[in-house]
Formats: structure tokens, sequence, C-alpha cells
């Protein structure tokens, strides 16, 4: 359920934690990952990714055979009596377009879906990020709105995308 040919999916660890805190702080890492202006994370806040909780569940991502944290996904603030969960994903900006990223969706997808039992997954992404865009579609994920001018950056307005997938749709 947690592994594919190149990643695994383990649990966060307090290791994890200085790389994951550094990456924030990096154009390449964090103008992707959320609409918070770019800064180091602090430990407080970083040491919430280790916690559990009956609507989050989060993973490091590992490669196959060592215990290199390769970045962070998650099925975060489940709606259960609707069974919706929201997708998030965030690798170090030195391991993209390697399909580390294609393999944490997968196992996510396969958990939140035969695991967790949800029927509906959705995430949300800036319209400036083609390469998780390509990425989401060719997973089977639709996108189904746009928020218009969503977020400004280097002086420019952006849109943020909607995207869902629901489990009858699962290629």
């Amino acid at each position: 359920m947690f592994t594919r040919t190149k990643i695994r999916l383990t649990a966060m660890r307090k290791e994890d934690l200085p790389t994951y805190r550094q990456w924030n702080s990096l154009e390449s890492f964090g103008r992707y990952y959320n609409a918070s202006p770019i800064r180091e994370e602090s430990e407080k806040n970083a040491e919430q990714l280790m916690e559990h909780s009956d609507r989050s569940f989060r993973f490091a991502v590992r490669p196959i055979d060592s215990e290199e944290f390769l970045g962070v996904c998650a099925i975060e603030d489940i709606l259960w009596p609707h069974r919706v969960g929201w997708l998030s994903i965030a690798l170090g900006p030195e391991f993209h377009g390697k399909g580390y990223g294609t393999e944490a969706m997968q196992l996510l997808m396969n958990y939140g879906f035969n695991e967790l039992n949800l029927h509906r997954l959705q995430l949300t992404v800036f319209g400036y990020n083609e390469g998780a865009i390509k990425l989401y579609e060719s997973l089977g994920f639709k996108h189904e709105g746009t928020f218009r001018e969503f977020l400004q950056r280097d002086g420019k307005r952006q849109d943020m995308h909607l995207y869902g997938l629901l489990v009858s749709e699962v290629k």
C-alpha cells in the first residue's frame, strides 16, 4: 500500500524537519507549495507535520532503497460525513521531474479511495505550475473551477485552479 517502484511513503521523522524548513525559504519550493510568503518555517510549525489526527494523513516521500527525505504528501481536512479529502504534495526542488510525484500521488489516491473509503479527492494548484497541472490531469483529475486572480506574485495576479477526482473516475 505504501510502496511503488521508485518511492515509498513513511511517517514523517524529526530528522526530516530541518530539510523541510530550509525548503520553505526557497522560491523553487515555496512558490509552488502554498500561497504564503516565502520564509523559513518555524520549528513549531514544522513539528505540526508529525502530528496525527483523524482528519489528516501525512507522509514523507522516500526512495525505495534509502531513508533520504524527498518531500511530503498528505490527505488532509477530510470531511468524513461527505467522504471528501484534500490532497497535497511538495517535493524538494532537486527531486522534480523524476517520477517521484507521480508515484506519490498514485499511492495517496489508492490510500484515499481504498483504505480511507473516500468518495472524492480534490486539490488546488496555481495556474503557473504547469508541471503539476500536467501530472494531475494525467492521473484523471478534472479541472472544476478557477479562483481568478487568487494571488499576487512578482507584481502579477495569478489564478488558482480546483481539481477533483471521484472514486468512479479512477483509471
